[in-house]
């Protein structure tokens, strides 16, 4: 038979086992108004997610000029999160110049075709 001093002395080494153990930390909190909101964006090269593309996730309310290398290029555009965030893109640099809100186009050679090959920069805004 167990004797009732063991027993207390197990019980005893595991509460004192346990409460030795290192917490685990926690991570810290940011306030939500903290956090970078960030809409992600895609385009492509040639119409219809066709030619190279490529993904950005964009910071809010800035405008951002598109690399040298897709200037004049972009012949698809799509905002991935389209139910929380607008973009706009632009003909000029630096959001200059004509303007097109769809956040989403898969041929932007149809309609009257002016933003084909002819996006220089973009911005997006919580909607």
């Amino acid at each position: 038979m167990v004797s009732l001093k063991a027993l207390c002395s197990v019980l005893a080494f595991q509460a004192l086992a346990v409460s030795a153990a290192p917490a685990e930390e926690l991570p810290k909190f940011t306030p939500p108004n903290k956090l970078l909101a960030q809409a992600s964006i895609y385009y492509c090269s040639n119409i219809r997610w066709n030619g190279e593309c490529r993904s950005v996730g964009v910071p809010l309310d800035k405008c951002y000029n598109v690399p040298k290398a897709w200037n004049d290029r972009i012949s698809y555009i799509k905002n991935q999160a389209k139910g929380s965030y607008r973009c706009t893109w632009y003909i000029g640099y630096n959001c200059n110049g004509k303007s097109y809100s769809n956040q989403e186009d898969a041929n932007l050679a149809d309609g009257d075709g002016a933003f084909n090959d002819s996006i220089s920069s973009y911005s997006c805004r919580r909607m």
